[in-house]
């Protein structure tokens, strides 16, 4: 993390050898009546549990997060950013990412990038929770025009120590609802 103010506490788990398919009809059902629609065993996990605990979760396909390192950030002026409605943006030095070691993946806290989420070809997922400064998240969800339920939780601030309790718990209900392989300690980069 360079900078910790915007991003106090960033952690992450490697789940290896997932196997991608609809999630159980339980889950379904919490996610339908939260008012989303299930998608797939990796996409719901991170969704229930952020309707669970109130902590926003992201699952990387680790194949795509190029030289294996993800590192929060801003970017240059300017930057030009697809998010995963399609739209191309550009991001101001303002606005808080996650990256790769070569590329912008996630507007933090907001949105996702086109290519930052998993595929049905997925197999190792990087899980990702984290604790961003409220005033950040607000700032850049109204720069951008983007309004989720990743930002409002954000936005309006959540406990810095449930990062890693609601890892552990999607990490551990990808092992068991996805036939994962808990592959890494989880990082925990929490300076404060």
């Amino acid at each position: 993390v360079e900078n910790h103010e915007a991003a106090p506490r960033y952690a992450g788990v490697t789940v290896k050898n997932c196997k991608i398919g609809p999630s159980p009809e339980w889950m379904q059902n919490c996610l339908r009546a939260a008012g989303i629609n299930p998608k797939n065993n990796l996409v719901d996990i991170t969704n229930f549990v952020l309707f669970e605990l109130g902590q926003p979760l992201h699952a990387f396909d680790a194949a795509k997060i190029e030289g294996r390192e993800v590192v929060v950030r801003t970017c240059a002026e300017g930057t030009p950013f697809v998010t995963l409605d399609g739209v191309e943006r550009k991001l101001t030095a303002d606005d808080l990412m996650i990256c790769s070691a070569e590329r912008p993946m996630c507007i933090a806290g907001v949105f996702g990038g086109l290519d930052s989420g998993t595929t049905e070809q997925t197999k190792d997922v990087f899980l990702e929770s984290a604790y961003f400064h409220p005033t950040w998240v607000r700032k850049t969800a109204r720069r951008h025009g983007l309004s989720t339920d990743s930002s409002f939780r954000f936005e309006r601030g959540i406990d810095p120590n449930a990062t890693i309790y609601a890892l552990k718990e999607a990490a551990l209900l990808v092992k068991e609802l996805a036939g994962g392989e808990i592959a890494s300690e989880i990082k925990d980069n929490y300076p404060a």
